[in-house]
């Protein structure tokens, strides 16, 4: 048996977002949700609109505290949560003073509990009317934005461990303007795409500046969603060249224009990609699946983490899980990747820390309430929380800071 065991004080978590899991959130999603077009396609496709409304989610707004108490049953030591935009400015020029006391006894709720905060300040998720206004596409956005970062470090900033001003920025340039799956809902408008992307980036080095100005030692960075890509043939030179390109438009472009204004890596892990010289130019060999048909490959963040390395900065897996409703692969899957990561470690890269994805169940975005990504599985009728069986495997983990193999 091999000891795998992780460096002192490793950071042991799991991941939440704030809409997908708060319930009653009033924003540009919960509006598109129930939008006659929305309605029509679902129509279309056979499908109940319930299932894709978020609607009372985990009802998480008013069950933070069970939720925490399940975190810290897991023996984690820190906890990423979000707040949502619209809680705090419903109204541009209006800020919510109830939305700022409910997010300070969040943290202090975390906080009671041994639990360090991973904050994330947006994920994908606006303002109506900041939508109604152009959303990222507009100039004003970053100074929208800014203000709302401002009122957060004014009021909340002391409570904050670890800042995470965005999520995954290149999941809503893509979504949002290249594929049309998610609102705005633009299909093909590549100049509104760059413009977006820079505005991000601009928000990205912005929040940082004024963040480590009112907070010199805060950790701040953003997550990105990297991908592993490798050709499906090692000699195919067809096959490498979409591979560089995938690679540097995916994994690289956004940590290119931040790195200088990052204090750790935010890495999330879920995907690889085996490139193919024909169409659609991807073909997995996909012998272990995930309820969402998503290929389980470990190795892969190996490779991803060791790509990371040449940025010099330390990293935090801030998501890491699978689609499985059944709790099939989800020790298995946990064990395989942390087994990588390990290996990463020995090989000199900095991991300071994983969090699994997710505490819960949770909201799906688009894919609505279908996917089960939980640690803990949630009743949406009673809304009880029920522990799966990985949940005392990875707990065990996190008792231990590692496991045998």
């Amino acid at each position: 048996m091999q000891k795998i065991e992780f460096p002192e004080n490793f950071l042991w978590g799991t991941s939440t977002s704030a809409y997908q899991i708060e319930g009653g959130a009033k924003n540009d999603w919960s509006k598109w949700e129930v939008s006659s077009k929305r309605k029509e396609n679902l129509k279309k496709d056979n499908k109940k609109l319930e299932d894709y409304v978020c609607g009372d989610a985990c009802r998480s707004y008013f069950k933070y505290e069970e939720d925490f108490d399940l975190a810290k049953s897991l023996n984690t030591n820190s906890v990423r949560i979000g707040i949502e935009w619209a809680r705090i400015f419903s109204k541009k020029d209006l800020i919510d003073v109830k939305g700022i006391r409910h997010y300070k006894k969040v943290l202090d709720a975390a906080h009671a509990r041994g639990l360090k905060t991973v904050l994330t300040l947006w994920h994908w998720t606006n303002p109506i009317w900041f939508s109604e206004e152009g959303g990222w596409a507009n100039k004003k956005s970053v100074d929208y934005f800014l203000h709302y970062v401002d009122l957060i470090i004014q009021e909340l900033g002391g409570s904050i461990d670890y800042w995470v001003i965005l999520n995954e920025p290149l999941i809503h340039v893509f979504n949002g303007y290249i594929s049309g799956k998610f609102p705005p809902n633009k299909k093909l408008h590549f100049l509104k795409a760059l413009k977006v992307f820079n505005n991000l980036v601009k928000a990205h080095k912005k929040s940082y500046e004024i963040i480590h100005k009112h907070f010199p030692q805060a950790q701040v960075s953003s997550t990105a969603i990297l991908n592993y890509f490798e050709p499906a043939h090692k000699k195919c030179l067809f096959e490498k060249t979409l591979v560089k390109i995938a690679h540097y438009f995916w994994n690289e472009k956004f940590l290119n224009a931040t790195k200088n204004h990052m204090d750790y890596i935010g890495l999330d892990y879920y995907f690889h990609d085996r490139i193919v010289f024909y169409p659609p130019f991807r073909k997995n060999k996909n012998e272990i699946t995930t309820d969402l048909g998503w290929e389980i490959y470990p190795e892969g963040i190996y490779h991803v983490l060791k790509f990371l390395k040449k940025y010099k900065k330390p990293i935090i897996i801030l998501e890491n899980g699978l689609a499985d409703k059944e709790d099939k692969f989800r020790a298995q899957f946990i064990k395989d990747h942390l087994f990588f990561i390990y290996k990463a470690i020995k090989e000199g890269v900095d991991i300071r820390g994983y969090f699994h994805w997710s505490l819960l169940d949770n909201f799906e975005w688009a894919l609505g309430w279908a996917p089960k990504f939980g640690l803990f599985e949630v009743n949406l009728k009673s809304f009880e929380r029920k522990a799966r069986p990985s949940a005392s495997f990875y707990a065990e983990i996190c008792k231990n800071n590692g496991f045998e193999k």
